[in-house]
């Protein structure tokens, strides 16, 4: 289970990457982020850890082979994975990080999937550009970030129990990468990060 301070540091990370992808400007390909933490020394304490998020673009190609978009593509992405029989270039970039991340800090554990995108957003009966930042963490929580054109700052909404009639269409993708993944990195109790 996170801790308060995790989940904490957990939604800055994310408000950071949504400042990142307000420095790139709106029209980007969507970024995923696979958000982790290590213990800062390990001889000393376990529980003090660094967090941090590992981000990589998504191809456009990639989201216009499917009427269903960025959706579709966190399952087959989350497929690809839990199926390695045919290597994909994903698959492939996921393995390379979790490499390099294990090669510094063989305690690194998985917190969170997130997927950082445009959308249109419906306001007053009008369609507006947002950007998303949609997160999923071990526990279960849902963390969506909304920054309308515009806005100097996203709206945060960090949900314990998210309602199932009540999900952004990320969220069962986010899910399924979570479950695909977990057996990449190691578990084990929560701790605080720093």
């Amino acid at each position: 289970m996170l801790s308060f301070n995790a989940v904490h540091t957990l939604t800055t990370c994310l408000v950071e990457a949504d400042a990142d992808a307000e420095r790139l400007g709106w029209g980007q390909s969507p970024t995923m982020l696979l958000v982790h933490d290590w213990p800062l020394n390990p001889v000393l304490s376990r529980r003090m850890r660094k967090m941090r998020s590992l981000e990589f673009p998504l191809h456009p190609e990639d989201l216009l082979s499917d009427p269903a978009g960025l959706p579709a593509l966190l399952h087959r992405l989350a497929d690809s994975l839990r199926h390695p029989a045919t290597p994909t270039p994903y698959q492939t970039t996921l393995q390379t990080m979790v490499a390099r991340v294990r090669a510094t800090a063989p305690d690194v554990r998985l917190l969170a999937w997130a997927a950082c995108y445009d959308d249109i957003h419906t306001r007053e009966g009008q369609p507006q550009q947002v950007r998303r930042v949609d997160a999923v963490d071990t526990d279960g929580r849902l963390y969506q970030l909304t920054r309308e054109t515009g806005e100097d700052h996203p709206f945060v909404l960090v949900n314990d129990t998210p309602d199932p009639n009540d999900i952004p269409a990320t969220h069962p993708g986010l899910v399924a990468l979570l479950a695909a993944t977990s057996g990449y990195t190691s578990t084990g109790d929560a701790g605080n990060a720093r």
